[in-house]
């Protein structure tokens, strides 16, 4: 999935089919919100997608750059 920077905030510029499928899966699922992770090795949680709107939030602090690529990943484990 690709992120585009507009005055209004973030927003999704491109997602591959199986992004946009998965996001519709998880939705049906009652799964509102996905987490979002740059790529690379140094793979770190950004923000989140709504899998109905594809409304962006990110991470306080988060910035990306104008057509970053990101990659949904897998909800969260809350640390003890």
């Amino acid at each position: 999935m690709r992120l585009k920077k507009t005055q209004a905030g973030v927003s999704v510029q491109s997602a591959l089919p199986w992004e946009a499928e998965h996001l519709l899966s998880l939705a049906a699922q009652g799964r509102e919100w996905v987490p979002l992770s740059s790529i690379g090795e140094q793979g770190q949680v950004l923000g989140e997608i709504n899998s109905q709107t594809y409304e962006i939030r990110l991470r306080k602090g988060v910035e990306v750059v104008d057509r970053q690529v990101v990659v949904l990943s897998p909800p969260e484990v809350p640390r003890r």
